[in-house]
């Protein structure tokens, strides 16, 4: 009879033919506790043979055989080893040998290379770990049996009661180290664990039992997780613990590489703010449960050396952690869990997904893009944790994730969200506090989600009040992505892919008192004319005038400042014309400017439809039109408007946090004087640098036009896109615009700073010291 202390590749092969009715060739595999055999067939199929020695092992064999039929039916199914009954059906084969009965079963090989083998650990990989983890917890919730509630020295809640093992560390430093472990273990963390779900885990994720492949493109790919011989019912969350405290070790960011296992875990199966405030404890419990078991091990075979080489790397991640903050590795564990993740794809990734399942005409900034995972304030960070100084996004208008917006969206999502047919008091709150900004007549609301449906809208109103869709609009001017839009939009249908103007838009020369066609101090006045001779050709055809639209600040145009008197001659024009003037503040209202709350302001008019998007929601979106009460009764034909999300009471929650962070952190005073230093930083570049052509702008919606001959005004457009890259490479995101490409913009959070302001110029005139 064999024994079971020696069993032979020759026995396991016998074991198989005969049970099983397999011939095989066996190789013995390493294991703690198993024997363990590689079997291969004649066909190249390859299975594990895997042999308990006596023991009172037969109840913990059961659970282990009885959790993978479990798992077979459930999706991590393609993920564990399937169990492999006898030719008689029998799970669990009991073998009598010599010195007892061992226990045998056969399940599938799982193919792939241990982690630990692998160096290359991406964000996305990581996080696919941690939801499988989830997964696999989750097929476990409702499998239970008795030889998971048995006691052992890796049931991390019991870590305490190793602590007679540290005597067995022969280092003083050491043994002191993990007995403060274990002492703060003991009486701040086990009573955390107390009210925690509990459930059978696999309780040892380690980087020896994760089984990695190559996708197709070369990164690494969970293939499988095995050896559930540890396998208990104990604290749910020790399952990401345990696998954090082995996918740690021996990292450049121990604690980065374990919140991307957390989130991807969260993800799946969501963890209690305690599950979350105790996964770093728990990780450093493993550790220790690691060492000690360890030193026991080396007091009782004092001779295997192998025990001392294998916990080198825990010891060094122990001492490692203990020199962290512990707070800020617990929050950044937790700040992992919310919200939850979508999947984590590297940059090269997220383009191939792009490429294949997004719309191709859909652009990427910066030559090469950005993956931006996080914003504050006025800045925004990627993957890497570098951070960025935002100059050009003026939607998140008084700063990234500001806190008071984020708390009132989160406020009122958790209380109510549903439709304006029922009433709400965010509603008619946010509806006089936008008009109070306004001067009168503007006075009524209608509440959309876009820019596009604002000027959308406002194209509805002016053609219900005057009876025609005849309109003027800016050469170069943007208004919206609708076919409503598009085609009166020149930037767009004249542009690539266009189609040009419908026969019912008509385009005059952009105020452009830089470069346009008519110069000097009458300038504005000679643009009115331009829409004057407009509205003579629209009459003359036998129509009549039905709106004039322009943005009062022109955007995509290269931010324009319209030459003075121009808004205000033109409104009088269409005006006596029978038509309405519609001002675009989609991107520049809000107190952008400064000096004004809205651009318009800034040239004495007040038109008789305005749009707004953008900054009205910090990033949240929705957008509104105010207009007069007579046009709004024009509108009212009998068809009902309704937007599904449009002034919404979460919209409206936002809103009304725009408006009060506008307020009481004096934001339009602080657009004005960060504005003016950095236009009086940017007009001291202009001496210094001839390739500075025109700085303009008002308040923190700035242009620098950029060209090679001051005379000719020849267009620098190169040069424009690669400051805005070079630029990029230091810290500071920028862009350019306008016909020619060659106006670098500047329109960032109102939340930047003096600072930021003089960052910007100094790298700004170096960029431009080394184009020449």
């Amino acid at each position: 009879m064999a024994d079971a202390n020696s069993l032979s590749p020759q026995y396991a092969e016998s074991v198989a033919r005969e049970h099983w009715s397999i011939d095989s060739r066996a190789q013995a595999l390493a294991g703690e506790v198993d024997r363990n055999f590689v079997l291969v067939t004649a066909r190249g199929d390859r299975l594990v043979l895997k042999v308990t020695p006596p023991g009172d092992h037969r109840q913990m064999v059961e659970c282990q055989v009885e959790a993978l039929t479990h798992l077979a039916s459930t999706p991590v199914a393609e993920f564990v080893p399937r169990i492999l009954p006898t030719r008689e059906g029998q799970s669990v084969l009991p073998l009598e040998l010599d010195g007892g009965t061992c226990w045998a079963r056969l399940v599938t090989y799982c193919d792939g290379t241990p982690l630990v083998h692998r160096g290359d650990r991406p964000a996305r990989f990581l996080e696919s770990i941690g939801r499988t983890l989830g997964r696999l917890d989750l097929a476990l919730k409702e499998f239970d049996h008795p030889g998971a509630h048995r006691s052992m020295n890796w049931d991390i809640e019991h870590t305490a009661a190793l602590a007679d093992d540290a005597a067995h560390i022969l280092d003083t430093s050491r043994r002191a180290l993990v007995e403060r472990h274990l002492e703060r273990f003991n009486t701040e963390v086990v009573s955390r664990l107390a009210g925690l779900d509990r459930s059978v885990i696999h309780n040892d994720a380690n980087d020896h039992n994760i089984l990695v492949k190559n996708d197709a493109g070369g990164e690494p790919a969970l293939a499988g997780l095995i050896d559930f011989g540890d396998i208990l019912h104990t604290v749910t969350v020790a399952e990401v613990a345990i696998s954090c405290a082995y996918l740690m070790l021996d990292r450049d960011d121990p604690v980065g590489d374990a919140a991307h296992v957390v989130a991807g875990y969260h993800a799946v199966r969501p963890l209690t703010t305690v599950e979350q405030s105790v996964v770093f404890d728990l990780v450093i419990a493993r550790l220790a449960a690691s060492v000690l078991t360890s030193a026991r091990r080396r007091h009782l075979e004092p001779d295997n050396e192998y025990h001392q080489i294998s916990v080198q790397p825990v010891w060094r991640l122990l001492e490692r952690i203990s020199t962290l903050d512990r707070g800020r590795s617990t929050q950044k564990l937790m700040d992992a869990c919310a919200p939850a993740t979508a999947p984590v794809r590297t940059a090269r990734e997220i383009m191939a997904v792009r490429r294949r399942s997004v719309g191709r005409n859909l652009s990427v900034a910066y030559s090469e893009p950005l993956k931006i995972v996080r914003g504050h304030c006025q800045y925004l960070h990627d993957e890497s944790g570098r951070r960025y100084l935002d100059l050009v996004n003026n939607v998140c208008h008084v700063g990234h994730c500001h806190p008071r917006v984020v708390e009132a969206a989160a406020r009122q999502m958790a209380e109510l969200n549903t439709n304006t047919r029922y009433l709400h008091d965010n509603l008619a709150e946010y509806a006089l506090r936008l008009t109070a900004t306004l001067p009168e007549p503007l006075s009524v609301c209608f509440f959309v989600c876009s820019g596009t449906e604002a000027n959308d809208l406002a194209l509805r109103l002016a053609r219900a009040h005057t009876g025609s869709k005849e309109i003027i609009v800016l050469d170069h001017a943007y208004h919206g992505h609708s076919p409503s839009l598009i085609e009166i939009s020149p930037y767009k249908c004249e542009g690539p892919g266009g189609e040009g103007l419908a026969p019912h838009a008509h385009k005059v020369p952009m105020p452009d008192p830089y470069r346009g066609p008519h110069l000097g101090p009458y300038a504005g006045l000679r643009y009115a004319d331009e829409v004057r001779a407009a509205l003579v050709e629209i009459e003359g055809g036998g129509a009549r005038i039905g709106a004039f639209m322009a943005e009062s600040l022109i955007g995509c145009g290269g931010q324009i400042v319209p030459a003075d008197g121009f808004l205000t001659a033109a409104t009088n024009i269409v005006r006596a014309g029978g038509g309405v003037t519609i001002a675009d503040e989609v991107q520049v209202g809000f107190g952008r400017v400064g000096t004004h709350f809205w651009a318009f302001e800034t040239q004495g008019v007040v038109p008789d439809i305005v749009t707004l998007g953008k900054p009205i929601g910090n990033g949240h979106p929705m957008a509104a039109v105010v207009t007069t009460p007579e046009i709004a009764a024009s509108f009212d034909t009998g068809m009902e408007f309704f937007a599904t999300f449009g002034g919404n009471p979460v919209s409206c929650a936002v809103g009304l946090a725009v408006l009060e962070v506008i307020e009481r952190e004096g934001l339009q005073q602080h657009a004005l004087e960060m504005g003016e230093r950095m236009l009086a930083g940017l007009r001291g570049l202009q001496e210094r640098h001839r390739l500075i052509g025109d700085v303009r702008g008002l308040g923190l919606f700035i242009g620098v036009e950029l060209v090679r001959d001051l005379d000719s005004l020849e267009p620098a457009d190169t040069e424009a896109a690669l400051i805005v890259n070079e630029m990029k490479w230091r810290g500071f995101l920028l862009s350019t615009d306008g016909p020619h490409h060659n106006v670098i913009k500047i329109k960032p959070p109102l939340a930047i700073q003096s600072h930021d302001v003089d960052a910007t110029v100094s790298a700004l005139d170096e960029v431009l010291a080394t184009i020449g």
